[in-house]
Protein backbone atom coordinates (compact mmCIF):
# COMPACT_ATOMS: atom_id res chain seq x y z
CA UNK A 1 0.00 0.00 0.00
CA UNK A 2 1.44 3.32 -1.02
CA UNK A 3 -0.31 6.39 0.24
CA UNK A 4 0.46 9.56 -1.63
CA UNK A 5 0.33 12.90 0.18
CA UNK A 6 -2.48 14.01 -2.15
CA UNK A 7 -4.84 11.16 -1.20
CA UNK A 8 -3.74 10.38 2.36
CA UNK A 9 -5.96 11.20 5.30
CA UNK A 10 -4.57 13.97 7.48
CA UNK A 11 -2.03 12.74 10.03
CA UNK A 12 -1.10 15.04 12.91
CA UNK A 13 2.68 14.65 12.85
CA UNK A 14 3.11 16.86 15.90
CA UNK A 15 1.00 14.50 18.02
CA UNK A 16 2.90 11.39 16.95
CA UNK A 17 5.33 9.42 19.10
CA UNK A 18 8.50 9.76 17.05
CA UNK A 19 10.76 6.76 16.43
CA UNK A 20 14.08 7.85 14.97
CA UNK A 21 15.46 4.91 13.01
CA UNK A 22 17.52 7.02 10.62
CA UNK A 23 20.88 5.45 9.85
CA UNK A 24 19.79 2.01 11.06
CA UNK A 25 20.09 -0.89 8.59
CA UNK A 26 17.33 -3.36 7.79
CA UNK A 27 15.55 -4.80 9.83
CA UNK A 28 16.28 -2.35 12.67
CA UNK A 29 13.59 0.26 11.73
CA UNK A 30 10.90 -2.44 11.71
CA UNK A 31 12.14 -3.86 15.01
CA UNK A 32 11.98 -0.36 16.53
CA UNK A 33 8.36 -0.10 15.35
CA UNK A 34 7.44 -3.47 16.83
CA UNK A 35 8.97 -2.50 20.17
CA UNK A 36 6.96 0.76 20.21
CA UNK A 37 3.75 -1.12 19.32
CA UNK A 38 4.24 -3.20 22.50
CA UNK A 39 5.32 -0.34 24.77
CA UNK A 40 2.94 2.49 23.83
CA UNK A 41 -0.72 2.59 24.89
CA UNK A 42 -3.51 1.83 22.38
CA UNK A 43 -4.47 4.81 20.30
CA UNK A 44 -0.94 6.25 20.18
CA UNK A 45 0.05 7.50 16.75
CA UNK A 46 3.58 6.38 15.83
CA UNK A 47 5.85 7.98 13.27
CA UNK A 48 8.93 6.08 12.20
CA UNK A 49 11.66 8.02 10.41
CA UNK A 50 14.10 5.83 8.49
CA UNK A 51 16.77 6.16 5.82
CA UNK A 52 17.16 2.51 4.79
CA UNK A 53 15.49 2.10 1.36
CA UNK A 54 14.54 -1.51 2.24
CA UNK A 55 12.27 -0.18 5.00
CA UNK A 56 9.74 0.87 2.32
CA UNK A 57 9.13 -2.77 1.41
CA UNK A 58 9.37 -3.93 5.04
CA UNK A 59 6.76 -1.51 6.40
CA UNK A 60 4.28 -2.14 3.60
CA UNK A 61 4.69 -5.92 4.01
CA UNK A 62 4.35 -5.65 7.79
CA UNK A 63 1.10 -3.70 7.44
CA UNK A 64 -0.34 -6.20 4.95
CA UNK A 65 0.66 -9.27 6.97
CA UNK A 66 -0.15 -7.95 10.46
CA UNK A 67 -3.47 -6.31 9.63
CA UNK A 68 -2.23 -3.04 11.17
CA UNK A 69 -3.04 -0.25 8.74
CA UNK A 70 -0.19 1.88 7.48
CA UNK A 71 -1.89 5.27 7.79
CA UNK A 72 0.65 7.06 5.67
CA UNK A 73 4.02 6.43 4.06
CA UNK A 74 6.04 9.11 2.36
CA UNK A 75 9.48 9.76 0.95
CA UNK A 76 11.05 13.12 1.72
CA UNK A 77 14.41 13.17 -0.01
CA UNK A 78 16.57 10.53 1.67
CA UNK A 79 14.15 10.13 4.59
CA UNK A 80 11.20 7.74 4.68
CA UNK A 81 8.35 8.31 7.14
CA UNK A 82 5.67 5.83 8.22
CA UNK A 83 2.65 6.40 10.44
CA UNK A 84 0.80 3.64 12.27
CA UNK A 85 -1.53 3.63 15.25
CA UNK A 86 -1.14 1.31 18.24
CA UNK A 87 -4.17 -0.96 18.50
CA UNK A 88 -5.19 -3.23 21.37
Amino acid sequence: MTVSPDTAPPVDSDAAFDIDARGLPCPQPLLALRRALREQPPGTLLRVRATDPASWRDFHSFAALSGRPLLRAERCGEELCYWLRVTP
